[in-house]
């Protein structure tokens, strides 16, 4: 895992606060007014005791409780604008910079999605992202206010006994030492916590899937023991960080007495041969009260900073990876209309870290030809279509159109010619017409019932009480699998494509509903090219031809009848499937 160096995460980081300068100044400036009404209180606290009171001058005493109220009204007012300012600049920049993964994630090639599984990209995108927008909002304003907190009290001080601040501040550094050590201790108990609570997320999202099997062989009590055990692992280290944590402060409220007590000892003139009035002293209380919490966080404040510089080293991770199937500079923007083959010639591919996947792949689709891909599971037919739709590039050898390699076209022209149904079925939150148009907007109605037409779809959407408008459900409970795979099909025909590819997409229906399909198949492939991917071979037996795909190698080619006749892979599979009787 790799770590940019602090100064490289800056050079990145602020950037990001560039369009958002007016509201930083301005955040910046109302922290300052804050900062400094809070250190004038005092002053006037000290002018009120030592001089209105001392000289019975009530209306001076007036004045000065006045004044201070409104300096009290002044800080207030001005932390408040402060952390709307600052919040809805660092809500502004964390935005931006979510959508900006986002999108950048959405050009990634499938490789990168092979190595990182969807929970930690969620975390990139959300959990990392969030912390960041504590930073620019919140804790890195809060480390500029412990600042010129701390050097505006000690100016004060210093200005007004540099020998009792000296002794103030001698007693202070320890504490700050000890409270840097103890956070640091701290952190490794907040860890553990969180690893408890991901585990215990973890074993809820494997668990409660399975509930119909845990049901039918009786582990629901085992389940229960195994999660109850989870969670009193994490009572436990909840306990103790619980009781640290509240000690720590516990402790630091008794230390913060002890330095009032150590002042008055030192204003008394029995330290350092000095007086204080008592003006000056309240001044001394006021300011060490203002500032050892302050100082007792700032440790936690740096901490949240390195863990802040983590998450954008992780975020800043994502957005330097690079699409490994990138559109090749000058790419064309337009796909030919009347193109007339698809040709894998010598085409190699191996996963990244992985075996060779395809070995010398060549073959020839011919427009409106219906292709099938059949073999073992694990032999290359999959990854055949994933080099088709680039998802992923050759290693060796290419894929062309008409004698141009595909990579020459840009890759959203080169898809908007493809429609794409899979064997696992994924729907977008919305209603029917937006999956059906796959959020386009500018499919009318009309293109998306025809398209449902065509594969019997129709009937779904006229069972639905809302129709096109009908809200899919989370996890799409509101339709059956067969409904499901009924409408990805009619998805991929509403933009018309020119090259259907079907991976197992029929797998999933029901033997009606894939009869169905089978019927308006003729129509559905009029004019159209199709790949299909079957692992049920009386789906393709009426296909144009057939390329039996064994341990990334194509072994065998031709019609159903001939590769039947022929007594290869073919044959075995087919026999496998109907027995030797239904060979055609």
């Amino acid at each position: 895992m790799r770590h940019l160096p602090a100064r490289e995460l800056l050079s990145r980081v602020l950037p990001m606060f560039r369009p958002h300068v007016r509201a930083l100044g301005a955040g910046v400036a109302l922290l300052l007014v804050a900062v400094a009404a809070e250190l004038a209180g005092p002053l006037v606290l000290r002018a009120l005791i030592d001089d209105d009171i001392a000289a019975g001058d009530r209306g001076g005493i007036v004045r000065s409780a006045l004044l201070y109220a409104g300096l009290f009204l002044v800080a207030t007012t001005a932390n408040y604008l402060q952390v709307i300012v600052l919040t809805r600049m660092g809500l502004a920049i964390v935005t931006a910079l979510k959508e900006r993964v986002f999108r950048h994630l959405l050009g990634l090639s499938m490789d990168f999605f092979d190595a990182n599984p969807p929970g930690v990209l969620l975390s990139r995108v959300e959990s990392d992202t969030e912390r960041l927008q504590a930073l620019f909002s919140e804790v890195a304003v809060a480390v500029l206010r412990t600042v010129a907190l701390l050097v505006g009290a000690v100016a004060v001080m210093l200005a007004s006994s540099w020998q009792v601040t000296v002794g103030i501040l001698l007693f202070a550094a320890p504490v700050a030492v000890c409270t840097v050590l103890w956070f640091r201790w701290m952190r490794g108990l907040y860890r553990a916590v969180r690893a408890m609570v991901a585990r215990i997320s973890g074993f809820v999202s494997e668990y409660v899937p399975g509930v119909p099997i845990l049901q039918v062989f009786g582990y629901e009590d085992e389940a229960a023991r195994r999660l109850r055990a989870l969670n009193d692992e994490k009572v436990r280290l909840e306990r103790r960080s619980s009781l640290c944590e509240y000690g720590f402060w516990g402790v630091l409220t008794a230390v913060e007495v002890v330095a009032v007590i150590l002042l008055l000892h030192l204003g008394s003139g029995r330290l350092f041969d000095v007086t204080m009035t008592v003006g000056t002293l309240v001044l001394f209380v006021e300011y060490t009260r203002r500032i050892f919490w302050p100082l007792a966080m700032f440790s936690e404040q740096l901490g949240f900073i390195q863990r802040a510089f983590a998450s954008a080293d992780r975020v800043f991770a994502v957005l330097d990876t690079p699409s490994r199937t990138p559109d090749r500079e000058g790419a064309r923007e337009t796909v030919p209309a009347d193109w007339s083959e698809i040709a894998f010639d010598d085409v190699s591919f191996s996963y990244t870290g992985g075996a060779r996947a395809l070995e010398h792949v060549s073959f020839r689709i011919r427009r409106g030809e219906k292709v099938a891909l059949v073999g073992l599971s694990g032999g290359g037919k999959t990854t055949i279509t994933s080099l088709l739709l680039r998802f992923y590039e050759a290693t060796e050898g290419r894929v062309a159109l008409d004698g141009v390699d595909i990579r020459d076209y840009r890759q959203a022209a080169w898809r908007a010619r493809v429609g794409l149904v899979q064997q696992d079925i994924h729907l977008f939150p919305g209603t029917v017409r937006d999956n059906l148009r796959a959020l386009v907007d500018e499919r009318d109605d009309d293109a998306i019932l025809r398209a449902a037409a065509t594969v019997g779809a129709d009937e779904v959407v006229a069972r639905l009480p809302k129709g096109l408008d009908e809200p899919l459900r989370e996890g799409d409970s509101n339709l059956s699998m067969g409904e499901r795979q009924l409408l990805s099909f009619a998805r991929a025909l509403v933009h018309d494509p020119d090259l259907l590819v079907l991976d197992e997409a029929t797998s999933s229906v029901d033997p009606g509903t894939e009869r169905r399909l089978q019927a308006s198949m003729d129509r559905l492939l009029a004019g159209r090219t199709a790949l299909v991917i079957a692992h049920r071979l009386a789906t393709v037996v009426s296909a144009d031809r057939i390329l039996v795909v064994h341990a990334g190698r194509l072994v065998e080619e031709g019609t159903h009848a001939e590769l039947h006749a022929r007594g290869g892979i073919y044959r075995d599979l087919f026999d496998l499937q109907f027995g030797a009787a239904g060979a055609a």
